[in-house]
């Protein structure tokens, strides 16, 4: 039976619903071309966007970059602030310390800034409560409100080649082509949004960030009753993803289901009204949900489900911690074979996955035993007889779920059975469910990355891949460390290929280095394929030539970089998707854009045309304004690493050619 559909308006501004996907207004086409274009704005951007500001080569190369987000205003998982819920990790683990601890941007300075430093420091407390740490990312927000764009929802994100003939800037934000020939090089990025007033925005850009957090997995059993848009829709199906905004917009409909079960009871018959609950799931959201409801509703019957045998404390002891998060195990994560990578996860699953915290048990602990003291009340206020129930159903799972409309009244029927005993089906009809599933953050469940996915191997399914590979004559499949061969490029080339993305978080294009390289066995050593490479051996490897001077392939390129955060567990280690991370990766992300905006082609006439940051720095037509910086020649040309060798005398020799062929360009502009 299909959800039906009501609709709501949420109270709370921050949740963005697009009011008005059919405006009559024009697109609005942004003329110049950022550097960066990053898609959310939660931790792990926001910590990029503190690197870059806090950056002096980027301000010294006048990097064009902003971010675009949904929300309408910023707010850090809003839909589970719930009262007296704690952060999970140390406040030093925000989103500067570990990247530089004296940047103005960290928790600390926070403190200090908002008058509560002292006051913080004589708390006994040493983690913050996510109410502290909600506001700590609220302040640091509204410092860069200026690099954002918000109320703004991606729709697509698209290729766009140097195939156009003349075509300008516009002309290809214009363009309604979805993918850029298989015969053509891909310069650029279309990002496409839409307004809250439903109007459509078109920005390009060189490089793009993706950190939007997850997707809401919903069990394949409750997909059929769990509605489209959960955002604007009244359901009995709710995700912790929407939970306090969705159960706010059930209770007048809870209510009344309470005075209308109260009227046609008995007392007699009293244990029949009470409301039912169930919360799917084991882990922290879980349990700080059927803790919300139960204080919510004291007279109700919550009932926690769950496949394991029982609840399980987080593991978040210091040397765990040092193993799991640490930002140096990015690199040993990196480095080892699929086989040890998932040894790894299974055994550090208990930090983050179907856990929860010691105090969260503890409380639910309390709540379960004192429910089963019988004592009266004696005077009005006082304590007395346990109301309502908390129940723990472990060893369960739901093979089924239907919506049931009787009436007036709307519930939940599951069909559930034991995973451990060959027991009957269990049938329980539940006034609401609540799920505690997760996220999916893969890059390819995000539907705006879809036009990339001709490009992007990540994008498609490993089947497909292994198949395309084979075609292309790279049969490698093992990229372990214990690969033979003393060749380390070659085996990263090897490691890019079997993962669809590098150390330095870039998603791999089949028109990108990797798959430029002449088929080789991961076997041979380097005197026989020994491949030339700029800076890092994991995240800068830039192919040239091998041993026997034979040119790569050099087809068709995918240019620009787009960089994944969030869904890199299985390449890059469980901190990927957490706070642990987000400072030191955007040091990490921020040098790599920083190293690899200069290998990017320099802009066509037809680009500087139509781009003001191109046009500050020339006056077409009339008085030229020559890039007066080695580095500005540089960027303009595509050179990497010029700005570093101009110091000597062979980088200056470079950057007076640069500087010549810099004035031919813009000759040729001016014709």
């Amino acid at each position: 039976m299909s959800q039906p559909s009501r609709r709501f308006v949420l109270d709370n501004s921050v949740m963005s619903g697009q009011k008005d996907s059919t405006s009559k207004l024009p697109p609005k086409v942004e003329d110049e071309i950022y550097d960066l274009l990053g898609i959310g704005f939660g931790p792990a951007n926001m910590a990029l966007a503190i690197s870059f500001t806090e950056s002096e080569e980027a301000k010294r190369r006048g990097l064009k970059y902003s971010f675009i987000e949904r929300q309408a205003t910023f707010a850090w998982h809003p839909t589970l602030l719930l009262p007296g819920a704690q952060l999970q990790v140390s406040p030093f683990k925000d989103l500067a310390t570990m990247r530089d601890p004296t940047s103005t941007f960290t928790f600390v300075n926070y403190l200090h800034k908002v008058g509560r430093l002292s006051a913080s420091i004589n708390r006994e407390a040493n983690i913050p409560s996510r109410r502290e740490w909600s506001a700590y990312l609220t302040w640091c927000a509204s410092r860069l409100t200026h690099l954002v764009n918000y109320g703004e929802q991606v729709l697509s994100i698209e290729p766009i080649s140097n195939s156009g003939g003349n075509k300008s800037c516009i002309d290809h934000a214009n363009s309604q082509a979805t993918a850029a020939p298989a015969d053509a090089s891909v310069r650029l990025l279309r990002v496409t949004s839409r307004l809250r007033s439903g109007q459509i925005v078109v920005r390009l850009t060189r490089n793009i960030t993706v950190g939007v957090g997850g997707r809401p997995t919903v069990p394949q059993q409750f997909s059929h009753i769990f509605p489209d848009s959960p955002w604007d829709t009244v359901s009995r199906v709710i995700h912790s993803s929407t939970f306090l905004p969705c159960l706010n917009a059930i209770e007048p409909e809870l209510s009344a289901i309470v005075e209308r079960r109260i009227g046609r009871s008995s007392p007699a018959s009293k244990s029949n009204w009470p409301l039912k609950f169930a919360v799917i799931g084991a882990g922290q959201s879980s349990a700080e949900m059927a803790l919300h409801l139960r204080r919510t509703f004291p007279a109700a019957s919550v009932k926690m489900i769950f496949r394991a045998s029982t609840l399980v404390p987080s593991d978040d002891s210091a040397f765990v911690n040092s193993v799991a998060f640490d930002p140096e195990r990015t690199d040993a994560y990196w480095a080892a074979g699929e086989k040890e990578r998932k040894e790894w996860r299974q055994e550090f699953k208990r930090t983050n996955y179907s856990v929860v915290r010691s105090d969260v048990l503890n409380e639910l602990s309390e709540q379960i035993y004192n429910q089963k003291i019988e004592l009266p009340q004696l005077f009005p206020g006082s304590d007395g007889p346990a109301e309502g129930r908390l129940e723990i159903t472990a060893n369960t799972y739901v093979e089924s779920a239907e919506l049931i409309n009787e009436g007036a009244d709307e519930h939940v029927r599951l069909v559930m059975k034991s995973t451990k005993l060959n027991e009957p089906q269990d049938v329980e009809e539940f006034d609401a469910v609540f799920l505690g599933t997760g996220f999916e953050r893969r890059p390819a469940s995000f539907a705006f990355m879809k036009p990339l996915q001709p490009h992007l191997p990540i994008l498609s399914d490993p089947e497909t891949n292994a198949k395309k590979r084979a075609a292309l004559g790279f049969s490698d499949d093992d990229d372990s460390r214990t690969m033979t061969g003393d060749d380390a490029v070659a085996k990263e080339m090897v490691r890019q290929r079997t993962r669809g993305i590098t150390r330095d978080y870039r998603l791999v294009a089949w028109e990108s280095d990797p798959y430029k390289a002449k088929p080789m066995s991961s076997s041979v050593t380097s005197a026989k394929a020994a491949l030339s490479r700029r800076n890092s051996e994991f995240s800068e490897v830039t192919l040239a030539q091998n041993a026997d001077d034979e040119a790569l392939d050099a087809g068709p390129r995918f240019e620009p970089n787009i960089y994944s955060f969030g869904g890199n567990e299985v390449t890059h280690g469980l901190s990927d998707s957490l706070l642990s991370i987000c400072a030191w990766r955007a040091g990490e992300v921020t040098e790599s854009i920083l190293n690899r905006i200069g290998t990017q082609r320099a802009p066509t006439k037809e680009d500087m045309m139509h781009s003001h940051h191109v046009a500050e720095r020339m006056s077409i037509g009339g008085e030229d304004k020559m890039p007066e910086t080695d580095a500005e020649a540089a960027r303009w040309l595509g050179v990497t690493d010029e700005g570093e060798k101009s110091k000597t005398g062979e980088g200056k020799s470079k950057m007076g050619s640069l500087l010549e062929a810099t004035r031919n360009r813009l000759a040729q502009v001016s014709m």
